[in-house]
This record gives C-alpha cells, sequence and structure tokens, in this order.
C-alpha cells in the first residue's frame, strides 16, 4: 500500500505550481504552455491550477513577482548606497545577477520568450518593475555624478550599461554556450566586468579585486 500524500497548504500548493508553470513556460514559451502541461509537470490536475490562478496570464503574473520578491534584496544594495560605496554598490549588482541566473536560467528563458512572442506581460514587465529598477539605479549614479565622484555621464544610459553587460554574459555563457565563458570562473568575470565599468565611471578609478 503507497503512502498517503502529505498535504499541502493553499500557499504551499500555490508555489508548487509556479514553479513547475515557469519550468514550463521556460522551455515552451508562455504560447506554447497549456495549464495541462503545467499541471502534469506539478503533479496535480488541472482543476487544481484553476483553483489558484484564473488562468495562464494570472499565473505568469504571479511568477514575475515572486522573481520581483526574491530579486529586490539582490540588485537593491541599500547599506552600500547609504555608505556612497561606489566600488561595494556596482560589485554586489554584478555579482548577485551573475551568480543568480547562472545557477538557475529558468526565468531569463521565460523573459526571452515572452519578449520574442511579443507577450503584453514583457512589456508590462519591461515597463513596470525593470523601469523602475533602472530609475532606482540612475537616480543614485545621477547623485553621485553630482557630488563628483563619477564622471559626467548619462546616468539612464549608464544603469542600462551596467545591466546589459551582465545580463549579456549569462546569454552568452548560460543560453547559447560560449566556450569561451563557459570555461571562466565566475569570480573573474565579476571582476573584470565590474573593471571595466568602474574604470570607465569612477572619477578616480577602481580595482574590482579590492573589495571583499
Amino acid at each position: 500500500m503507497k503512502p498517503k500524500r502529505k498535504r499541502m497548504k493553499a500557499d504551499e500548493r500555490r508555489q508548487e505550481i509556479i514553479r513547475a508553470a515557469m519550468e514550463v513556460f521556460a522551455r515552451n514559451g508562455f504560447g506554447g504552455s497549456t495549464t495541462r502541461e503545467i499541471a502534469e509537470n506539478a503533479g496535480i490536475s488541472e482543476a487544481m491550477i484553476y483553483s489558484h490562478f484564473r488562468n495562464k496570464e494570472d499565473l505568469y503574473t504571479a511568477i514575475i513577482d515572486e522573481k520581483l520578491q526574491e530579486s529586490e534584496p539582490l540588485y537593491y544594495p541599500l547599506d552600500a548606497m547609504r555608505n556612497k560605496d561606489d566600488p561595494r554598490v556596482f560589485t554586489t549588482i554584478v555579482s548577485n545577477y551573475l551568480r543568480r541566473h547562472s545557477e538557475d536560467t529558468t526565468f531569463l528563458r521565460l523573459f526571452l520568450f515572452s519578449g520574442l512572442e511579443g507577450h503584453e506581460l514583457a512589456n508590462m514587465f519591461v515597463a513596470g518593475p525593470v523601469r523602475q529598477y533602472f530609475e532606482f539605479l540612475a537616480d543614485y549614479i545621477g547623485e553621485r555624478i553630482d557630488e563628483g565622484a563619477l564622471r559626467p555621464v548619462n546616468p539612464q544610459i549608464t544603469a542600462r550599461c551596467l545591466v546589459g553587460m551582465v545580463h549579456y554574459f549569462v546569454l552568452l555563457r548560460e543560453i547559447l554556450g560560449d566556450d569561451t565563458l563557459n570555461s571562466t570562473d565566475l569570480s573573474e568575470a565579476i571582476e573584470t566586468i565590474v573593471n571595466i565599468f568602474c574604470e570607465g565611471i569612477l572619477v578616480d578609478g577602481f580595482k574590482a579585486g579590492s573589495v571583499s
């Protein structure tokens, strides 16, 4: 006789559905995924999904919300910003982004699929959370420019350049399988990216290797 499967609480079941949906969306894209596939991946009935989410759009939105909650402490180095420790600010952002997305490319794949499919939720993500983050980072960069610590560059473009460097590194290494980057240690990649960025923007220059 098989042991009875432990009954999950509602919030635990919801998290299980979200994780299963992320895997299916990342593999098939939003348009190519069905709630039946998600249910099979989660090992539950399709009706169970609809008891927690109205439709795929609702489920996709829940995925974005969860990822944002996970990401906030990683990409918003508030303590370093309050101390105006520019090297630590940029190193924290680069390091956390590279390590997080190198360990799990599921959300990156899902996001790329949504953009290629032209799904409105991808546009909502870029126009909402992504824009808010760039505004946050650009405000800090602009403040430090005014204080004379950073060179007079466009803060909005600079914020996007920093994120763009690490995003493209992950894309080449984890999605496209670049041999050179696959053989590169992440610590070396972090140091190189931060050095390139900071040497170009900090008034006094900077060496990432000096940051613990």
